[in-house]
């Protein structure tokens, strides 16, 4: 098992600020800059460990100040392919043997990439299951999100914003129990087809909120707007 840490910045929309300081008290072991992600790194004045993508959104003059490194590895991919570039960037991450994944710029004004990245978590969750637990986030300047299965606590004091919400990432998700929450939950199923709003803005009103479940897997959102 590796215990390594992965940060994978995606070509979406990244805050500077909020990456400057998400990124303050954080290190890891590789750093993935995902096409136009690399201009993000260059204003943060980091790094990389890795480059990949088609590089259709990032400026060759940019990409060329790292091409003569020898301790990045750059892997440049054709546009027309099965995969989007973060999803490359994930499986390398995974290929890397990362205990921890952490994505910005996952989220933007495309929704359809946003989506996408965001079923990114359930590779990443799947590949860890058979071998050692992977966590990994998105991160926004707004939102976190995550896969839980089986039982997660969140501390009122370290929950990532006002409001939890839980999502059904499989198609049912059986036996849902909430425990220190405004709007608790008994065994409860929830489906993808029915009543999918239903976990939408629920809060903590206990010192920390516990979400255990039976079978399947709940997508996690914490917002602070």
């Amino acid at each position: 098992m590796n215990n390594s840490r992965t940060l994978i910045i995606s070509g979406g929309r990244t805050d500077k600020d909020f990456a400057l300081s998400f990124l303050s008290d954080r290190q890891y072991e590789r750093i993935i800059a995902v096409d136009g992600g690399l201009r993000v790194l260059r204003e943060l004045k980091l790094m990389p460990t890795d480059i990949v993508g088609d590089f259709d959104t990032v400026e060759p003059e940019l990409l060329a100040l790292y091409e003569n490194n020898e301790n990045i590895v750059i892997r440049r991919f054709n546009p027309q392919k099965d995969d989007t570039d973060s999803e490359i960037a994930v499986n390398m991450a995974i290929d890397y043997g990362s205990s921890r994944i952490d994505i910005l710029g996952a989220s933007g004004s495309r929704l359809d990439h946003t989506l996408g990245n965001i079923r990114l978590l359930g590779l990443i969750h799947q590949s860890g299951k058979n071998s050692f637990f992977r966590e990994a986030y998105i991160y926004d300047r707004n939102n976190r999100v995550r896969l839980i299965e089986k039982e997660c606590v969140i501390k009122k004091e370290e929950a990532y914003g006002t409001y939890i919400s839980l999502l059904p990432f499989t198609q049912t998700v059986t036996g849902i129990t909430l425990e220190g929450f405004k709007y608790p939950l008994h065994h409860h199923t929830m489906d993808i087809f029915r009543a999918p709003t239903l976990g939408i803005s629920n809060e903590l009103t206990a010192s920390e909120g516990k979400i255990t479940c039976r079978e399947g897997v709940l997508l996690v959102i914490e917002s602070k707007d």
